[in-house]
């Protein structure tokens, strides 16, 4: 352990940075190989979705041609050069972004005045994260869901509200999930009265308006209603039956075949639309916007109908922001994140016993995801308990 941390220690934060980039270079080469020996591949669906998206693109056709593209297409756009230049293209640019996100980790905590050995610290948790080099080279595109939130949060902190706003529209057109951190956002600008917006809030509120209308108007403009359903409305309205962590996963499988139900839904959201409010408000402070998205970010997750892996990114970007404000001991530190990595590992044995075995594991699914969920309460609840700033 210790020869790790001298190690660490002796290598600048810039060669960090260039090892753990050649990482993933490694790692998407191995993909290649894997894909082509093993029965469950390494590169994710997503990928040849975006893949042959792009294709459609370069063929002067709509990617929303290509069934199951439910993106902005400014995305099959950025990944033409898979079809261009190679297929491994997309999953590059992914990995740089991880790199690009780890310097803006860094700064942001500079800017909060932590010492230089925390800031690397907690930037290298971000690059060497293994959930991260796996996603990244996998294909997924989080990672730029993620940049665009921490860049927005960057420009925020610098007083750059008209740049925030323009980019904080740009995320929530990539991907919905920054809509979140709207309120937190608008109310740490408040200078006192809640309840009057001031010059600041203004300017990030019609600065995020003009960003949203004017990508979705030109989206729109090309493609059309298509592109409206299936980059918005359907993740509105669709019913996801298949297995995963949420601890709803069970009831929306078994009522598959039954018409959409607006008071059940209610009821599903409910709980996590009051418990964002009140974190927002609670977390309001400028200061303690990092910290505020991120809790916000974990109950999002944690009581969504759908949660895959690559929603963890949502949070475990913003964890390295909060950490050095976490009064967690080493131990227990280490105890709640072997927890949560023990459970998450129960719930992947049960679906391997599912979707690979064919084995009726339903029951022990659901359990395992009430399991996850509850471990996922209680990490949450240890560091709001030991949140300082």
């Amino acid at each position: 352990m210790f020869a790790i941390r001298a190690k660490l220690n002796t290598l600048s934060f810039t060669s960090h940075c260039s090892v753990a980039f050649v990482l993933r270079l490694v790692l998407i080469l191995y993909a290649n190989f894997h894909d082509e020996y093993f029965a469950v591949p390494y590169t994710d669906v997503d990928y040849k979705v975006f893949t042959d998206a792009a294709r459609h693109v370069v063929e002067q056709r709509s990617p929303f041609d290509r069934h199951t593209y439910r993106y902005s297409p400014f995305l099959a756009w950025l990944l033409t050069p898979n079809i261009i230049l190679h297929k491994d293209f997309g999953k590059i640019l992914f990995s740089a972004v991880d790199i690009l996100i780890a310097v803006l980790i860094k700064n942001i905590l500079a800017r909060q005045r932590c010492n230089e050995i925390v800031q690397n610290y907690c930037a290298l948790l971000w690059v060497y994260n293994p959930l991260t080099l796996v996603i990244s080279t996998r294909g997924n595109a989080d990672s730029l869901a993620v940049l665009f939130v921490v860049l927005t949060l960057d420009f925020l902190q610098r007083d750059k509200i008209i740049l925030a706003g323009l980019l904080h529209g740009i995320s929530i057109h990539f991907r919905l999930y920054p809509l979140m951190f709207s309120l937190p956002m608008f109310l740490s600008l408040c200078n006192g009265n809640r309840f009057l917006p001031n010059r600041d809030q203004w300017k990030l509120v019609l600065s995020c308006v003009f960003s949203i209308v004017t990508l979705t108007a030109t989206s729109y403009s090309l493609y059309g209603f298509k592109f409206l359903y299936e980059s918005f409305i359907y993740h509105l309205v669709r019913k996801d039956t298949r297995h995963n962590f949420s601890v709803y996963f069970y009831m929306l499988y078994l009522s598959g075949s039954q018409s959409q139900n607006v008071i059940e839904k209610i009821l599903m959201f409910l709980p996590q639309l009051l418990l964002l409010l009140m974190s927002s408000y609670y977390y309001s402070e400028k200061s303690k916007l990092p910290f505020a998205m991120f809790v916000e970010a974990i109950i999002s997750v944690m009581y969504n109908p759908v949660i895959t892996s690559q929603y963890f990114f949502w949070f475990l970007s913003l964890l390295p922001l909060c950490l050095p404000y976490i009064g967690i001991s080493l131990c227990r530190g280490m105890s709640l994140a072997g927890s949560w990595l023990l459970s998450q590992a129960i719930w992947l044995l049960t679906a391997y016993m599912l979707e690979f075995q064919s084995f009726n594991s339903f029951i022990l699914l659901w359990i395992s995801g009430l399991l996850f969920f509850i471990v996922n309460v209680k990490v949450l609840v240890d560091i709001i308990r030991h949140y300082k700033n």
